[in-house]
């Protein structure tokens, strides 16, 4: 039986709650997700004293969420608090009437471990093995550096955007000379922190709202085809030039501004000029945005509580049998066919000389092929596309993603796979590839037609000089509907590889003669 477990994260700007369903070792899926602006921070400027307006707006929050996760069953909840909580002298009778009115404890986290759970989460998402986490919130920015896969020393500096803008920026019209004063505060806070420098073959993750909204505007600048935000990579350049533009526009302005949600409108200048300058102080000249952070940290770490060190051993290949569970795949069937694809790949090199990252790709789509099915059974193919566009596969980067999804596509489709709106996100090389990759899965697809894996194993023989090879199906069995179904979807591949193909039946005779 699944469980089920909400995370709260009571933030300085914005308070949400995830609720996940899980099964330990096979899947994990978001339920539920719940946001609410409640400003706790707003109102606090040096004196750090919660305000009436802003407790009463908390509670309400979080009682809206304890009848939420009530109703939905939830047998777990961890709920924390971070910056403005953490730094509020009146913090200690904020946390008795949460406790009174819904029973739950919050949990403070210190600036140090909110960083270490925004970073795990992040590191789980993007599959970051060295380099930096960056989380800016409402009231404070956590700097996290990340090597060997896990997250290590950490910094907590006061670059909130919702704090920043309260000590530094009027909420309608800036001024130049509030700019100034707000960089200058920034540029002598990461003065201190002369360890976060770009080294070669580091990565730079950022999480967030802040650089979700952020990542959104330049998405809707650059005509960006998919709608996630996940894996999103942004430029420096694109980041100094929001930085530059915001503030010189009014609020009503800035609540217009395409990508940008209305209510962080006010915070996002502050926001727009920390990111500006933590990427000019590291050197870095892009930066990758993940989806999961703090919330998805803390629910990783009970969900890998089993494990060494609470971290996903392959965030990939977790990734696509989460998926692949979650929408209840033939597992036997898809299995096969992944494997056959992959021996047509590993058989057929020498004419298609593709690399292995081409391989690791065919495998995915070859998993998740047929997760369109639990839609409808026709037109699955494209339901699949659809689910695998639309459900982030963490580990992967979007064009890795829109790959895996076109190659799910065409495993049943004739004629040349068109990659169509995907096109900006591959490069020339990925889109003869795919004709490669597509013709064959759709071979293994009819290879494995019977669903009985009749068909056992492949070996190809090539004859390049001629310009011709034979793909022998080595069957255990009468696979006669496989071999006829195959033989009418040879053309694909055909094509692809501009070779003339062959089929035969073969006989298997066992592991020893593979």
């Amino acid at each position: 039986m699944p469980n089920h477990i909400a995370v709260i994260d009571l933030g300085s700007n914005t308070t949400r709650m995830v609720i996940y369903e899980y099964q330990r070792d096979r899947y994990a899926r978001l339920t539920d997700e719940i946001r609410e602006v409640v400003r706790l921070r707003e109102g606090m400027g040096h004196t750090n004293v919660l305000r009436a307006a802003s407790i009463q707006r908390a509670l309400n929050a979080l009682r809206m969420f304890k009848e939420l996760s009530d109703g939905m069953g939830v047998e777990e909840v961890i709920a924390v608090a971070t910056s403005a909580v953490r730094d509020a002298v009146n913090r200690d009778s904020f946390l008795a009437r949460v406790k009174a009115e819904t029973g739950w404890t919050l949990r403070l986290l210190s600036g140090e471990e909110e960083g270490y759970y925004g970073a795990l989460g992040a590191i789980n998402a993007t599959g970051l093995d060295e380099g930096f986490v960056i989380d800016l919130g409402g009231g404070s920015a956590q700097i996290v550096e990340v090597r060997g896969g896990m997250p290590g020393r950490t910094v907590s500096l006061p670059l909130g955007a919702l704090r920043l803008t309260e000590l530094f920026l009027s909420a309608d019209r800036i001024s130049q000379e509030q700019v100034e004063a707000l960089r200058a505060f920034i540029a002598d806070q990461l003065a201190a922190v002369d360890w976060f420098r770009a080294q070669p073959g580091d990565r730079l993750v950022a999480i967030g709202g802040a650089i979700r909204n952020l990542g959104k505007i330049d998405q809707v600048r650059t005509h960006y085809p998919l709608d996630g935000i996940h894996g999103y990579e942004l430029r420096a350049e694109a980041l100094d030039e929001m930085a530059q533009r915001l503030w010189r526009l009014s609020l009503k302005k800035r609540r217009q501004v395409p990508g940008l949600r209305p209510d962080r409108a006010d915070i996002i200048p502050a926001a727009a000029w920390v990111y500006a300058m933590l990427l000019a102080h590291s050197g870095f000249q892009t930066l990758t945005i993940s989806r999961p952070g703090l919330r998805e940290g803390l629910f990783l770490e009970s969900f890998l509580s089993h494990l060494p060190r609470p971290i996903l051993p392959n965030v990939r290949e977790f990734s696509v049998l989460n998926l692949a569970r979650i929408f209840r795949y033939d597992e036997t069937h898809c299995h096969h066919v992944a494997f056959l694809s992959q021996r047509l790949f590993d058989e057929l090199k020498p004419v298609h000389g593709l690399d292995e990252s081409y391989r690791q790709l065919l495998w995915a789509a070859g998993l998740l092929h047929d997760i369109g099915t639990v839609i409808n059974y026709p037109y699955h193919h494209r339901h699949s596309y659809y689910i695998i566009l639309n459900y982030i596969l963490y580990g992967y980067t979007p064009r890795e993603v829109a790959l895996i999804a076109l190659i799910a596509r065409y495993h049943r489709s004739k004629g040349k796979p068109k990659a169509r709106e995907l096109a900006p996100l591959l490069t020339e090389g990925d889109r003869q590839a795919l004709g490669v990759l597509s013709g064959m899965i759709r071979l293994a697809e009819y290879l494995e037609r019977g669903r009985r894996q009749v068909v056992r194993d492949l070996r190809c023989h090539v004859d390049l000089e001629q310009g011709w090879a034979q793909i022998e199906a080595l069957a255990t069995g009468n696979a006669a509907i496989e071999l006829w179904e195959a033989e009418r979807n040879l053309e694909g591949l055909q094509q692809a590889l501009g070779i003339s193909l062959e089929l035969v039946e073969g006989v298997w005779m066992g592991e020893e003669e593979i």
